[in-house]
């Protein structure tokens, strides 16, 4: 919902005139005094017409089910409604490929993964929703059951990650300890403000050169990570695995994988009862070159 309605003035400037935003505004701008959060954030659920109009919907919604239903059957019926005033006739919904948020452009984008993981064999605590809280409250789906979210790296030229032999060289200091501040964050189960620079103590990646295989140079990563500021840290190592086209002079794969401990806790990142030391890990994923 940030990249429809940022809460930010800057961002908020940027989207003004962005018809995703107009849509989801327009729509807000129906809902009923004390369901659109405004100002404020705009996580929720909300059901919408084709030309933004209002159905139903609530700002964070989902703990309660049973109102939830009764807003999804309320909005059907007023859907009938406006259809049949409006001439409204169901269509496929045309598939589109899919889009990076914006901002991230250069010639390698990375989706990073972060996650808990397992503190030992059978162990739970890397899950989203204990099992306590599963008992207090039903609306939790199954996709939460392991921690987990998602950022965006993007790095301009794809030079930066390709080695130039089979000895071992460092990647820019400038784009690795970017990369650290922005993404090596605790966000697993919810906000985190990024790092800032002095926070970052060390980061480093190096790459070098394995071999070629049916034509395409293969690439290892190796590399730690060591931030903290107050009571938050991270202590990570990283391995990771490329594959170079020279013909085609792209690469083809970059995977690497950051894992390590984490501690202490932010005022959104959800971690009050669970200060660690804890395992978590972060994949770096090529989605696009």
């Amino acid at each position: 919902m940030y990249l429809l309605y940022p809460e930010d003035p800057g961002n908020l400037n940027r989207v003004k005139n962005e018809p995703a935003h107009i849509f989801f505004k327009t729509y807000g701008e129906n809902m009923p005094r004390g369901d659109w959060n405004h100002p404020g954030t705009k996580q929720g659920i909300y059901m919408i017409g084709p030309n933004a109009e209002y159905l139903e919907g609530k700002f964070a919604a989902a703990a309660d089910p049973k109102d939830i239903l009764a807003r999804m059957k309320r909005a059907l019926q007023k859907w009938e409604t406006l259809k049949t005033q409006k001439g409204y006739a169901n269509q496929q919904v045309p598939p589109i490929k899919s889009q990076f948020p914006p901002g991230y452009e250069g010639e390698l984008i990375f989706r990073i993964n972060s996650r808990d993981l397992p503190r030992g064999p059978g162990d739970q605590s890397g899950r989203r929703i204990t099992a306590a809280e599963q008992r207090q409250s039903q609306g939790w789906p199954d996709f939460t059951k392991w921690a987990w979210n998602e950022s965006w790296f993007a790095e301009t030229t794809a030079s930066t990650f390709l080695p130039k032999s089979s000895t071992s060289e460092s990647i820019s200091q400038v784009v690795i300890r970017r990369f650290a501040r922005e993404n090596l964050i605790d966000n697993v189960r919810g906000q985190v403000p990024e790092w800032t620079d002095q926070q970052v103590q060390s980061v480093n990646l190096t790459m070098r050169r394995l071999g070629v295989i049916n034509g395409k140079i293969q690439i290892e990563y190796r590399g730690a990570a060591t931030i903290s500021a107050g009571n938050r840290s991270l202590n990570l190592t990283a391995y990771g695995e490329g594959e170079y086209d020279p013909k085609a002079a792209k690469f083809t794969q970059i995977e690497i994988v950051w894992t390590g401990m984490r501690s202490g806790a932010a005022q959104f990142n959800q971690r009050e009862r669970d200060h660690g030391p804890a395992p978590i890990g972060f994949t770096m994923s090529l989605t696009k070159q």
